[in-house]
C-alpha cells in the first residue's frame, strides 16, 4: 500500500461497552421459562443496568442485568421475551415458547411473537441474584447454545449473542452512555437525537484559521510574500515497511474469558490450573511482542500500541491510528474469540471499502493462506461489517477515517478447549506470529509501501 499524507478531519466514533439499560419502574415480576439449573449453584449479584437503549432510532426499555461473571469480568444480560416482543413486526422477528412436555425453549425465525404478560417487566426491588442455568434455545429446529442465567424465573441471557443467532446488530456507544440496536433493513440514525435539524448548532471556527489574514500597508515595510508549499505527493513510496500493531485489550480490560484445559504457565508466568479461567491478555500481547521482533528482524518498522500489559481505551486507539497514519502501511489489531464454547478456528475481519476487492481482501486472503497452511481452520469467510458510520468495528473504522489499511486477525476461540490449545504454549504464540509475518510479507511482496 502507497503511503498517503493527506489532510483529513475526523469524525468522532462510538467505543464498545458492555452496559445496558432497564427500566426501573417497580411492576409486578412473572416467570418466563423455567431454568435447568448447572453444577453451579452458587448466585451472583446482578444489578440492574442504567443505560439507555435504543432500537431502530427509538429508546425501549427492556430489562437489563449487570452481572460479574468472574472477577475481571461483567456483562449485560436482557430477557429473551423481552427481545422477542420488541422484534415484533421487523425483518427479524422471532417467536418464543415453552414446551413444557420436553422441557425446551423453541424459537422460530420470521414468526410474530405471541406476549405472554411477563414482558418489560422491571425488577420491583432493584438488584437481584441471577443463577447459572442450562436453557438451549431450539432455534427453527436447531440447538443453540447460549450463556445464560436465571433471575426471578426468567431466562436473561448476553445482547450480543442473543444479535449473532437472531440477526440484529448491536453496539454501545460509551461517552453517551448509550446502547444500539439495528436490525438489517433499518438505515436511519441510532438515535432521536441524530435526526434533529442543526439550525440552531452553527459550526464552530477558529477566526484566525477561516478568516484571511489581514494587513494594514505603510510606507516602510513591504510584506514579504510566503513560499509556495512544496506539492505533497500522496503516492510517496519510502521502502520500509512500517506496521501498526494494535494490540487488543489489556489492563483492566482483559478481554474475552475461557477455561484452561490443563495446567499452563502465561508469558507473565502466572500458572492457569486446569479449569482456571484464561483471557485474550493472556494472548494477545506475547503474540503482539513475538510478531513485533519478527518484523524488525525483516527489516520493517514497527509501531505498538502498547509494549506492557495496560489498559488502552478507545480514544487512545484512536489517536495513535490517527498519529501514525502518514507513515504506516498497515495496522494490524490482534485479538483472540469466544462465542459458545463450541466455534472453533479463525476469522479476519476486514474494512467494508474492501468488500467487492481491492487490497484490504488481498490481505485477508493472504492472511488466511498463510493461517490455514499453519494448520487453522477457517472459522467463517472474512467478515466486512457495515455500521451506521462506516465499519462496524470501531478500529477499522478509525483507520478508514485516516485511509490506513486494516484488518482485526481472532486467530482461535479461547473458550473451546479444542481450540485454544493451538495457544497454550511458547512454540504456539511463536507460530502464529510467525503467520501474521509471513502474511504480511506475502502481501507486500506484490503491492507497494
Amino acid at each position: 500500500m502507497r503511503k498517503r499524507f493527506i489532510a483529513f478531519t475526523l469524525l468522532f466514533s462510538s467505543m464498545l461497552s458492555g452496559i445496558s439499560y432497564a427500566a426501573n419502574e417497580p411492576t409486578e415480576i412473572q416467570t418466563d421459562i423455567p431454568a435447568v439449573y448447572s453444577a453451579t449453584t452458587q448466585g451472583k449479584k446482578a444489578y440492574v443496568s442504567k443505560m439507555e437503549i435504543y432500537l431502530d432510532g427509538e429508546q425501549v426499555k427492556p430489562t437489563a442485568y449487570l452481572i460479574s461473571v468472574d472477577s475481571y469480568s461483567a456483562y449485560t444480560y436482557f430477557k429473551l421475551r423481552d427481545l422477542a416482543y420488541l422484534m415484533n413486526g421487523k425483518d427479524c422477528q422471532f417467536s418464543v415458547e415453552y414446551n413444557e412436555k420436553t422441557k425446551q425453549i423453541i424459537a422460530k425465525s420470521g414468526e410474530k411473537y405471541v406476549p405472554n404478560g411477563s414482558e418489560m417487566k422491571a425488577s420491583s426491588s432493584g438488584d437481584q441474584t441471577a443463577y447459572e442455568t442450562d436453557s438451549p434455545i431450539w432455534l427453527d429446529g436447531k440447538k443453540v447454545d447460549m450463556e445464560a442465567y436465571n433471575i426471578n424465573g426468567n431466562t436473561y441471557y448476553k445482547l450480543r449473542d442473543m444479535g449473532e443467532v437472531f440477526g440484529f446488530e448491536v453496539s454501545y456507544k460509551d461517552s453517551s452512555r448509550q446502547a444500539i440496536i439495528r436490525t438489517p433493513s433499518y438505515k436511519g440514525p441510532d438515535t432521536p437525537e441524530e435526526s434533529q435539524p442543526e439550525e440552531s448548532k452553527p459550526e464552530e471556527t477558529n477566526p484566525e484559521q477561516s478568516q484571511p489574514e489581514q494587513t494594514t500597508p505603510n510606507d516602510t515595510t513591504t510584506p514579504t510574500p510566503q513560499p509556495t508549499p512544496e506539492p505533497v505527493t500522496p503516492n510517496k513510496v519510502d521502502g520500509v515497511i512500517t506496521v501498526l500493531i494494535d494490540v487488543g485489550h489489556g489492563g483492566s480490560d482483559p478481554g474475552a474469558g475461557g477455561t484452561a484445559p490443563y495446567d499452563f504457565f502465561t508469558y507473565q508466568n502466572r500458572k492457569v490450573s486446569a479449569g482456571g479461567g484464561i483471557y485474550e491478555t493472556d494472548f494477545n500481547l506475547p503474540v503482539a511482542l513475538c510478531l513485533r521482533d519478527l518484523l524488525e528482524a525483516s527489516g520493517a518498522k514497527v509501531i505498538m500500541s502498547a509494549e506492557t500489559d495496560k489498559t488502552v481505551t478507545f480514544s487512545d486507539r484512536k489517536k495513535i491510528i490517527e498519529s501514525n497514519a502518514d507513515t504506516a502501511d498497515m495496522l494490524i489489531s490482534i485479538h483472540h474469540n469466544a462465542f459458545n464454547g463450541n466455534a472453533s478456528g479463525f476469522d479476519i475481519l476486514a474494512q467494508i471499502k474492501y468488500k467487492n476487492g481491492g487490497d484490504g481482501l488481498e490481505l485477508a486472503q493472504s492472511f488466511e493462506k498463510q493461517y490455514l497452511e499453519d494448520g487453522r481452520k477457517r472459522h467463517a469467510p472474512t467478515t466486512f461489517k457495515e455500521g451506521s458510520n462506516g465499519d462496524y468495528y470501531a478500529i477499522l473504522r478509525y483507520a478508514a477515517n485516516v485511509d490506513l489499511l486494516a484488518i482485526i486477525s481472532e486467530y482461535a476461540y479461547i473458550d473451546n478447549v479444542n481450540d485454544v490449545e493451538c495457544i497454550l504454549s511458547n512454540e504456539g504464540v511463536e507460530r502464529e506470529a510467525k503467520a501474521m509475518h509471513d502474511a504480511i510479507l506475502d502481501f507486500y511482496s506484490t503491492h507497494e509501501y
